[in-house]
This record gives C-alpha cells, sequence and structure tokens, in this order.
C-alpha cells in the first residue's frame, strides 16, 4: 500500500467519527434546548375584547394606548401604515408590508420571508416625515421570532411561532383571564396594584428591560406570566457580575423608568412647568410656544380633532395640575406612561374638559367621542 493510500486509510476513519460526534452534540444541544424551554399554554388566554365585556372602560381606555397598537395587521388596517411610499429609493413596496409595529414616534414594518417575519430596513419617522435607515445590512438575519414577538405578542410560543394575541393586551399585564371569566374572582387575575413592588415592575421589565430567555436562544422571557419572578425566565443583557439576575432586572428597570422621565424634563425644562411656572401667553401665542418643541403647526387639526375654526389652543385640553408636595400622595399610575408630562401637563381624564365648549352634552358624550379616535396623533412629551 503506497503512504497516500495508508494514510487515507487512517484518516477516513477519523473523519467520519469527527463528523458523527460533531451532528450527534448539534443534535443534543438542539433537543436540550427545546425541551428547557417552558411550555406555553395560549388555551389559558381569551384576547382583549373578550375582556373588554365586563370592563367595557377599562377596555376602551387600553385602546387609547400605544400598547394596543403596538402591533397592527396591514392587510386588514392598511390604513396604519403611515410611511410615504412615492420615495422610488425606497428598498421595499407597500406591498411587501404585513404588519406595523409602532406608529406613535417611529413606524416599521414586517414582512413575511418563509415561516418567519424580519423587519424591513427602513423605518418611517412620525415627527419628521422622512424615512429613515434601520437594520440595513442585518435585517434578514434578525428573524422576528427570536427578537421581538415575545414582546409584542401576547403569550407567543417560539416553538410553534403562535400567539394567543398578537399585540400588547390586557393579558400582558394581568396574565392568562379564561379562568377568571369564567368564575370572576379577585384570585384568579393578576392586579398588578396589588402585587408586591417588585414583582409588579417585573411585568413591564419583562419587555423593557433587553435580556435572554435562560436558554440564550430568544431575546424575551419565553413563558413568564405576570405576578411570577422574571428572574426565573430572562437574563439582563446589562448584568454585572457583583450582582444576581433579580437585582439586575429591577436596577435596569429602574433606570428605564429614570432615562425617560430626564427626557421628558429636558425636554420641557423651556417651558417652566417642572418648576410650577406657567407660560402666560394667550390663543395662538400658546401654540408656538408649545409647537417650538413639539413641531405640529401643519397637522395640529388632526391631533386635535377640531379645525381651525373653533379657536382651540393646546391649554384647552392639557391642564396643568398640581402636584402634592409629598411624592407618596402622587398618583403617578397611568396606561399612557409616555404621555405623562413630569408634572401631569397630560391629563388621562382629559375628555372631562370637553365640556368647556360642549357643556351639553355631558362627560358620557365626551368620552364615547373621545375614544372613538382609535388611531390618534400623538406628540412625543
Amino acid at each position: 500500500m503506497r503512504r497516500g493510500e495508508k494514510f487515507g486509510a487512517v484518516i477516513r476513519p477519523l473523519a467520519w467519527t469527527f463528523l458523527a460526534v460533531a451532528f450527534f452534540l448539534l443534535l443534543s444541544k438542539t433537543a436540550m434546548g427545546e425541551e428547557s424551554l417552558p411550555k406555553v399554554d395560549q388555551s389559558r388566554y381569551i384576547g382583549s375584547e373578550k375582556c373588554g365585556e365586563c370592563h367595557d372602560k377599562q377596555y376602551r381606555g387600553w385602546v387609547k394606548t400605544f400598547h394596543s397598537t403596538v402591533i397592527q395587521d396591514a392587510r386588514k388596517h392598511p390604513e396604519a401604515i403611515l410611511g410615504d411610499f412615492s420615495d422610488p429609493n425606497l428598498p421595499f413596496k407597500k406591498e411587501d408590508i404585513w404588519y406595523t409595529i409602532g406608529g406613535h414616534w417611529d413606524q416599521r414594518y414586517l414582512t413575511k420571508i418563509g415561516d418567519d417575519f424580519y423587519v424591513l430596513p427602513r423605518l418611517w419617522s412620525v415627527q419628521s416625515q422622512k424615512w429613515r435607515p434601520y437594520s440595513t445590512w442585518a435585517w434578514r438575519r434578525r428573524p422576528y421570532s427570536k427578537y421581538c414577538a415575545g414582546c409584542h405578542a401576547v403569550a407567543y410560543d417560539p416553538a410553534t411561532k403562535t400567539y394567543a394575541e398578537h399585540t400588547v393586551g390586557c393579558e400582558a399585564c394581568h396574565g392568562p383571564g379564561k379562568e377568571h371569566a369564567l368564575d370572576p374572582r379577585e384570585d384568579n387575575i393578576v392586579d398588578p396594584a396589588k402585587l408586591p413592588k417588585d414583582l409588579a415592575d417585573m411585568i413591564c421589565a419583562s419587555c423593557h428591560v433587553r435580556g435572554k430567555d435562560l436558554t440564550g436562544q430568544f431575546y424575551y422571557p419565553v413563558g413568564f406570566v405576570p405576578g411570577e419572578d422574571l428572574a426565573k425566565y430572562m437574563v439582563p443583557l446589562e448584568k454585572e457580575e457583583n450582582e444576581s439576575v433579580r437585582e439586575s432586572i429591577l436596577r435596569l428597570w429602574n433606570k428605564w423608568k429614570t432615562d425617560r422621565e430626564t427626557q421628558a424634563r429636558s425636554r420641557c425644562q423651556v417651558c417652566g412647568i417642572h418648576t410650577k411656572k406657567k407660560p402666560k401667553l394667550n390663543g395662538n401665542d400658546v401654540n408656538s410656544f408649545c409647537m417650538g418643541c413639539h413641531e405640529y403647526e401643519d397637522r395640529f387639526a388632526d391631533h386635535t380633532h377640531h379645525g381651525p375654526e373653533t379657536g382651540i389652543t393646546c391649554t384647552d385640553c392639557h391642564k396643568q395640575k398640581p402636584v402634592e408636595e409629598d411624592p407618596e400622595k402622587e398618583d403617578v399610575h397611568s396606561y399612557s406612561y409616555f404621555l405623562v408630562h413630569p408634572l401631569n401637563c397630560w391629563d388621562k381624564e382629559i375628555y372631562k374638559y370637553c365640556g368647556k365648549c360642549h357643556a351639553d352634552k355631558g362627560t358620557d358624550w365626551a368620552f364615547r367621542k373621545y375614544t372613538e379616535w382609535r388611531f390618534p396623533v400623538v406628540v412625543d412629551h
């Protein structure tokens, strides 16, 4: 036997052995990952509309929040697409869009490739009315099921790529509601206000703190249910070595809140509201003052749902409310977290101010009218 043939006779079995071992390890790793994923029982969920059958006022309030419109089916609701598709340089067409993501500051778009969705490489800036690049080079390597779906849907199951509800619905914060709907009791539904503070914070942190599930495969806590310990489902990406997972989650959630509050104050310092001093301006001067930051002159009627002939101003609806000196007495709970001004310039019961001009209609009419504005034009505080 020649030297080359002898060498090949030795190497070939080793190569096949190596490939067999590698294939076995790959299968084992995949199987272990699938087995370690928590089970997602979607049969326990009923959807937000079902919740609204008993909780009508809360449902109509939720409909007005960013959570309810975080995902919209563009095939069923083409009006949800806000971008200007007259630009010939766009790398995709309006017909490519299956779902919209957001729409209050920026709007992103999902398209379907194979059995998964991907965020397209341009986003529409609602504030500037311009297209901007988004994940231009990597978007095809970032499947929605791995990076996004768990926080944009209720009870998302990555194993089957299905969900109970494709939006941030009632059960995203209150947990599965089927048992409660069949037998309404306080002890079979989650009320975040009655949870220990750390567990209540973890509901928000489950999506607003960036992390991975315990298998390291997905960028959201697979199987997490409100009221449970989030540390059993997720490890934050920014976890420090000297802290536990729980400590890291709560630290990063508090940082997230503080960052948003600081951002809001810095944008509104010019008008003096943070010092409880209200600018003394009248009529159109008030609007011009507000638009100095909010840049909304050309779409003011869309935002207010009132024509220019009404003479309506920003402060007709946005009233500055007094703040308690004792912070423990201050009620800052609101579904519309981003809309809460540093000193409550935004009032979640803003419809009550309609009576200034529509005193004969009553507050019930005002509330119904207000909640009919399904897709409100919102400015960024």
